[in-house]
């Protein structure tokens, strides 16, 4: 009846949101959970690579004195190894000597490609070492067992195992129903009067009282304490998923400027006569960007096929597997070697250029992940998460006590209870056996 009398006292905006809260919670609750569990268990993925593969010393240092060997230079050495070839791409890499990826022209006639071999270079001095070979010693065997494991939780974290384009949709709709509840949760939360017995229930776990009560105060207080950042991973990763709430956030931290769209750049197919003073200029840019770039983790260049006259050079740079923000993605025109300005990517400028919007944009990986700020901000989101992933199990057990709980102890209680009257009407009715009186003595 106090149930009931509480729920007359409430007005319509406080029950549609306590029943939007509960069912809603329930109805996405299990794949928050899983999505929860999966990021848990990924978040210190590359902590517990390197702890479990221990680091060798550095041979090649990408920001070292020494001069790294141009692109140019690595143009004509493959040339010169292979002429029937054409160098796809070019990568250096933190501590490994330089690969040029080589595709075989095709024969007239022949519509398959041949599978693109990657062979090795020493940084600084440009010694051919070989073809790159499949490393089968035990430290790689291990080191594919924990990628491919981190794989599996991170396809479980993204698309609950399931085909890109249906688990997808699924994961960050289901996130987009927590969101909803978070804040419905808050709602339900907030108390009408703020006496002391209130601040304690709302503010304080107590620890000392029954399991219930605890697990009561770990959904309702905990998940106050929380709630901003909670809110903010789940909002961070539905940016990648939800087209329209991707436009709004850009819309919103962008003082009302719109989403642009993307556009493409392309070479200039009527510059074809500067292709002799193309190494040099080229050459130039890149080893520009490695001068700005201090020490990076790679720096890979993607060169266009050759039947695509309009296609550009591509050329990113990784400065920390880590965290992405200050990544950056470069066009260039295959003819001049020119810089071409773009906005297909997010990361087509430097950090420092981007508008206050812009950065929130470029900071959205790190800010979800939790590798914003290293190892510490990462502890964080991993408690974040593990606190999002316990909700929907406490306001299960919440909502179970509440609806049955009650009932089966009232329902014991009430056994008991006739337990009792029975055995004491059966008492009532049990037959005594006669009082014996002793016989009055008679005096002599």
């Amino acid at each position: 009846m106090a149930v009931r009398e509480k729920k007359r006292n409430l007005s319509i905006f406080r029950l549609v949101n306590n029943w939007l809260h509960l069912w809603l919670g329930l109805i996405s609750g299990i794949i928050v959970f899983i999505i929860c569990l999966m990021a848990c268990l990924w978040v210190f993925n590359y902590e517990i690579i390197d702890l479990m593969i221990p680091k060798k010393e550095r041979q090649y240092i990408l920001a070292s004195s020494k001069s790294l060997i141009s692109p140019s230079k690595i143009t004509s050495i493959a040339d010169s190894l292979y002429p029937n070839t054409v160098v796809g791409g070019i990568t250096y890499t933190r501590d490994y000597p330089v690969s040029f990826t080589i595709q075989k022209q095709k024969k007239d006639g022949d519509r398959k490609r041949s599978k693109p071999e990657i062979h090795l270079l020493h940084p600084y001095t440009g010694a051919y070492l070989g073809l790159q070979k499949e490393d089968s010693s035990e430290e790689a065997q291990l080191r594919e067992k924990l990628n491919s494991f981190f794989a599996w939780t991170l396809s479980g974290h993204r698309f609950l195992w399931l085909p890109r384009d249906v688990g997808r949709p699924i994961v960050n709709y289901a996130t987009l129903i927590f969101s909803i509840t978070l804040i419905t949760g808050l709602v339900w939360w907030y108390p009408k009067k703020w006496t002391k017995s209130v601040r304690d229930k709302s503010f304080k776990i107590k620890w000392k009282a029954g399991w219930k009560r605890v697990n009561l105060d770990l959904h309702n207080v905990v998940g106050f304490y929380s709630f901003l950042l909670v809110l903010l991973l789940a909002v961070t990763g539905m940016y990648y998923g939800i087209t329209w709430l991707n436009k709004a956030l850009y819309w919103s931290t962008n003082w009302g400027t719109s989403l642009p769209e993307r556009t493409s750049v392309s070479s200039d197919t009527t510059k074809t006569a500067y292709l002799t003073q193309f190494p040099a200029v080229f050459d130039k840019e890149i080893q520009s960007i490695l001068t700005q770039y201090k020490d990076p983790h790679y720096l890979t260049i993607t060169y266009p096929d050759k039947d695509k006259k309009e296609g550009t050079i591509s050329v990113y740079i990784r400065n920390d597997m880590d965290r992405q923000f200050n990544n950056r993605y470069y066009s260039f025109d295959q003819y001049t070697g020119a810089f071409l300005p773009n906005s297909i990517s997010l990361f087509n400028k430097d950090y420092e250029e981007l508008s206050a919007g812009e950065k929130f944009r470029r900071l959205n990986y790190d800010i979800h992940v939790g590798s914003i700020w290293g190892f510490p901000s990462k502890v964080l989101a991993f408690f974040l998460t593990f606190i999002a992933g316990s909700m929907p199990i406490t306001g299960f057990i919440i909502w179970y006590n509440r609806k049955w709980g009650k009932k089966k102890g009232r329902n014991k209680k009430s056994k008991d209870t006739n337990r009792d009257v029975q055995n004491i009407a059966g008492d009532a009715l049990e037959i005594k056996p006669p009082v014996r009186f002793r016989p009055k003595s008679t005096n002599m």
